[in-house]
């Protein structure tokens, strides 16, 4: 039996059984900052203008990620423990944050950087949004 019909017969037995299996949307691995208790990897995360960057919690542990350098006018985020958060940076440069790990005595404090090129196909325009955070806008 070929492996396409192998495959085939496995999904038609796995709907009869138990319904349809529901796989959470992916995205590709380069596209996503992992957060752990005492390091974001990667520290500096380069992407190109309108492109979405996931912030994944690999720790068990209460997170936020505060984005903006005033802090009148920093963005914080929660990130739920059921999945990530995404952000969508649309002005070149450099857009710094950080991240606080919730400890039972301590919490940690990291800082990450994401390096954004410009993307000649969308041109960033002063008064729009510098980047935008699960639909909200962050930075004007």
């Amino acid at each position: 039996m070929s492996f396409m019909k192998l495959v085939a017969r496995a999904a038609v037995a796995m709907v009869l059984i138990g319904g349809v299996v529901r796989v959470p949307p992916a995205w590709p691995a380069g596209e996503e900052i992992v957060i752990r208790a005492n390091a974001i990897e990667p520290h500096v995360f380069r992407a190109t203008m309108g492109q979405r960057v996931n912030f994944v919690k690999r720790v068990d542990l209460p997170v936020h990620v505060e984005f903006g350098v005033d802090p009148s006018q920093h963005h914080v985020v929660q990130i739920p423990g059921t999945g990530p958060f995404w952000a969508v940076f649309h002005r070149p440069g450099t857009h710094s944050y950080v991240v606080h790990v919730y400890g039972t005595r301590t919490t940690a404090t990291l800082h990450g950087i994401v390096e954004v090129v410009e993307d000649p196909q969308r041109p960033w325009k002063p008064g729009t949004c510098a980047a935008v955070v699960m639909g909200d806008c962050i930075e004007p």
